[in-house]
């Protein structure tokens, strides 16, 4: 499925229920906020994102604890937190978060491709692994589409 389309979708259920979006990315580097900005009518439901790519930026931005560090700036954790964070810090309703390793080098001990997303709803927070083989440019793209899709999906529900 087009990113486009997904983000089309995505700001479109998000109009119908009247919610809200936030967003906190690393690895995307602000792929997400860039794909749901660009559609018409987003203003009404996107409130904004950050892009916590350094690992002090988590810390300072997003106040993630130390307690979390311990798993990894890869990890299922970080990306939980990071969406609990933002959703917290914006007031949004739903959030979304990206954390992981593009490529090409392993980091952490982690390899490349090794990535998660989490999803904050109003009541609990979801959190999805993916396990990439592209290079830096397709497993950022293809993490995008993974995590409008994990949104939509939440939404739909």
């Amino acid at each position: 499925m087009l990113l486009k389309k997904i983000a089309e979708q995505v700001v479109t259920v998000l109009k119908e229920k009247q919610k809200t979006l936030s967003l906190a990315e690393s690895c995307t580097g602000g792929l997400i906020s860039s794909s749901i900005t660009d559609i018409s009518g987003a203003s009404k439901v996107y409130l904004g994102g950050v892009v916590a790519y350094a690992t002090e930026m988590k810390r300072k931005i997003l106040n993630i604890s130390e307690e979390i560090f311990k798993y990894g700036v890869i990890s299922e954790e970080m990306a939980a937190e990071m969406a609990k964070s933002i959703k917290s810090i914006t007031g949004s309703d739903y959030s979304l978060a990206t954390t992981g390793n593009l490529g090409p080098d392993t980091i952490e001990e982690k390899p490349r491709g090794l990535i998660y997303i989490a999803v904050a709803t109003p009541s609990n927070f979801y959190v999805k692994e993916l396990n990439l083989e592209g290079d830096r440019f397709s497993n950022k793209v293809e993490t995008t589409k993974e995590a409008l899709k994990l949104l939509l999906e939440i939404l739909n529900y």
